[in-house]
This record gives C-alpha cells, structure tokens and sequence, in this order.
C-alpha cells in the first residue's frame, strides 16, 4: 500500500538527524511537527545505535513471533523480548541503543511519534511550562487502551482520512492524554474530569450549527463554551453518548437533508461543500448512517 504522505520518523544520531528506520514503510501517515506513523517490516537481526529522540515515541510489535533484546536507556542497561502487542515507549529528550535478534525473516512494527507540543495543547498549556514529564518505559508491556487508539489511528489513515480533521484531533488529543496518564509523573489537576451543563451543551450546539460551513476544530468548539479540548471530548461523550466529530457529521448531513429540499436543483457536490464536509466520499458515507440512504436516492424520493 502506497504511504498517505512522505512525513517520515527522525531521530538524532550522533547529533545527525537520520531516519529512525531507513527501509521504506509498509505504511505511513500522520503531521509532521504534531505526530508520525510508521508499519516497517523491521529486519529479523539489527542494531540501532545510540540515538536520542526529538518527540515521544512508542513501538507495537505485530505478527506472531517474540524477538530478544539488549537496550541501554540513558546509559542504563535493560533486556527482554520484544512481543508482539506489547509496547515499549521512549520520552522525548531520552537516549537509546538497541540490539534484537527475531527468529524470523522479518519483524512486523508500528512506531508513533508525538511531538511534545501535542500533549501541551491537550491540556490547554500550549505556550506554557508542561506540568507533567513522560517517563520512558522501554520493557515490553501491554496497554489495551493504547492498543485500540493505535489500531484506530492505523484504519483512519488507511481510508484516507475520510472521517475527517474533528476526528483525527479527538483521537490524537486521546492518545496524548493516555500517554500523560500511563507515563506522567507531576500534577494531574488538569486532567480532572468536568462535566459539560445543559447551558454548555446549547451553547455547543448552537456554536456548531452556525458554523458548520467552515472547517470546525476541536480548539475552537472547545473555545466557545469555555473549556479544555480533552474536557469537552470526554464531557460530551459522557453527557451524549456519541463523539463530538459523530455530532458534527450528523448535523452537516441535516443540514444537507435541509438545504436539498430549499434547493433541489444544487449539485450534490456543492450541497456537500455548503454543509462543511471534508470530501465528497465523507458527505455520502455520514449522510447515508443518518438517513439509510444515497444522497441521490433520497432526492430521487422527495422528488416525486
């Protein structure tokens, strides 16, 4: 499968900035200077040396086989084996060599990178003194939680970013969130929970619907009820039962049920980008979760 873009993993080797892994991914996606993804198909025998990363960074071996390993975090010695779904993570700043050797031809991985300004603006700190530090763990551990936001990252990037921009903030925004829970250490009041009132949930709706034209972002909606992005996604989930970029997607494709019947004659493409879609194939999939149809088939029926 062809990469979605050229961004590509960079570490310091050296005090040289080189590819972390040279070979081509399989796989690649992601926003250079906010996160990365990679699937490599990693060489069953191999050395990295001594190298110091510019962004947190966590690894999940695919596949079936278990791979021993000798790595020195910070000059510190570890060992153990690298198996499959369990994740080994490395804070920005901190330095790594690893050597492995796998029993088979290949080794099937996934690195993420997030850059640390990621995690300042999930709390709401952009510009700001962090006030919690990620703590590397480099032995292989399981973490069901990161395990499906990773999967979910990997399946949005292979559709083409079709559910859109809300979507990829909500599930960065909770990737961040989970690495500061799982590797933090230092004041976690930010991260407390707030529930979003019946007077923020008009203001939200209203704000949305307003502006569902333009290219909504998680800041800005977050902004006009006065709150923390991460507090509003988790808030209106819990207050809704839905994701805010579901709620969104919903109230454009209304939206388009609405501005097709006033405007029969408007090309569905024009209608979808009125609505604020991303893409064309983003208005025919949400339009037909609200509604069970094609936008074609539902002017077909109010035609007649």
């Amino acid at each position: 499968m062809s990469n979605v873009v050229a961004s590509r993993i960079f570490t310091r080797f050296d005090e040289r900035r080189m590819l972390y892994m040279p070979e081509d991914p399989v796989f690649a996606g992601g926003k250079s200077g906010s996160y990365i993804f990679e699937r490599q198909h990693v060489p069953a025998v191999g050395h990295t040396s001594q190298h110091t990363f510019d962004e947190h960074i966590f690894m999940l071996p695919m596949g079936d086989a278990a791979a021993p390993f000798h790595s020195r975090l910070n000059g510190r010695p570890a060992k153990g084996l690298i198996e499959p779904g369990r994740f080994r993570f490395v804070a920005v700043g901190d330095t790594l060599s690893t050597t492995w050797e796998s029993p088979t031809e290949i080794l099937d991985a996934i690195f993420v990178t997030l850059h640390p300004g990621v995690l300042h603006r999930a709390l709401g700190e952009e510009g700001s003194s962090p006030s919690i530090e990620l703590v590397s763990n480099i032995q292989p551990h399981e973490d069901p939680v990161l395990l499906h936001l990773t999967l979910a990252m990997q399946s949005y990037l292979r559709a083409g970013r079709v559910i859109g921009r809300l979507f990829e903030q909500s599930l960065i925004g909770s990737i961040a969130l989970h690495l500061m829970d799982a590797y933090g250490k230092g004041s976690r009041g930010a991260s407390r929970s707030v529930p979003l009132t019946r007077w923020k949930q008009a203001r939200l709706k209203e704000y949305v619907s307003q502006n569902l034209a333009h290219d909504l972002s998680l800041a800005e909606i977050a902004m006009a009820v006065g709150m923390r992005p991460h507090q509003l996604s988790r808030a209106f989930r819990a207050a809704t039962g839905q994701s805010l970029w579901q709620f969104v997607l919903e109230c454009r494709a209304r939206e388009a049920m609405r501005l097709m019947i006033r405007s029969p004659d408007m090309p569905l493409s024009h209608v979808a980008t009125a609505c604020g879609f991303e893409s064309y194939p983003q208005f025919i999939a949400a339009f037909r979760k609200l509604s069970g149809q094609l936008p074609s088939a539902y002017r077909r029926i109010r035609a007649r």
